[in-house]
């Protein structure tokens, strides 16, 4: 029996149909395997964020107009201010003031509210801060008690197991009125000291 033509034509198809397939079934599994995390930045759903992120930079323009809001995180200080969130994490050391906040073990976190018009504290704001990874959730710390001591408010200490990118998140809501902070730091490289 003598090979055709056609039957070489015929096996290269197959050989390539075969070849094509495997590599779609690879890339299927592939797609599969690979974990997916949920970004919740502002600690709410993407679809919120995106939904609501004009309303969100309204809120907190008005916030800001009525209280004088500082964070103090390690002895830094930021505002209620959310600009870090334009930034890529290998563009803040050009771009933002708010590296290097966090050191690997314990952090300290205060938030001290005056209310603009009257110049007093404020003692009745509800709270919640959350310092995360950038990519994954597994080490998440949510701050939600905070102790009012009469002039802030005080966390119970932040600690910090691993060295690298971190975001503090934090959402303060007095009143009608809410504030949002997203920052966008990383620990301490104890190789520069």
């Amino acid at each position: 029996m003598k090979i055709q033509k056609y039957h070489f034509w015929l096996l290269f198809f197959f050989l390539i149909f075969g070849y094509t397939f495997s590599l779609i079934i690879w890339t299927i599994k592939s797609a599969v395997d690979t974990p997916v995390y949920e970004d919740r930045s502002f600690m709410a759903k993407y679809q919120d964020v995106d939904d609501n992120y004009n309303k969100m930079v309204i809120e907190t323009a008005k916030f800001n107009a009525r209280y004088d809001t500082k964070v103090t995180i390690n002895e830094r200080t930021v505002g209620m201010d959310f600009s870090d969130i334009r930034y890529g994490q290998r563009s803040l050391e050009k771009y933002s003031t708010n590296q290097e906040m966090l050191v690997v073990g314990n952090n300290t976190l205060s938030i001290e509210i005056i209310d603009k018009a009257s110049n007093t504290p404020v003692s009745d704001a509800n709270i919640s801060f959350q310092v995360t990874r950038p990519i994954k959730s597994d080490h998440d710390i949510n701050l939600n008690k905070f102790v009012y001591n009469g002039k802030r408010y005080m966390a119970e200490p932040i600690n910090v197991e691993l060295k690298g990118y971190w975001n503090i998140i934090g959402k303060i809501t007095v009143g009608e009125s809410v504030g949002y902070l997203y920052v966008k730091t990383g620990t301490k490289n104890l190789d520069k000291e």
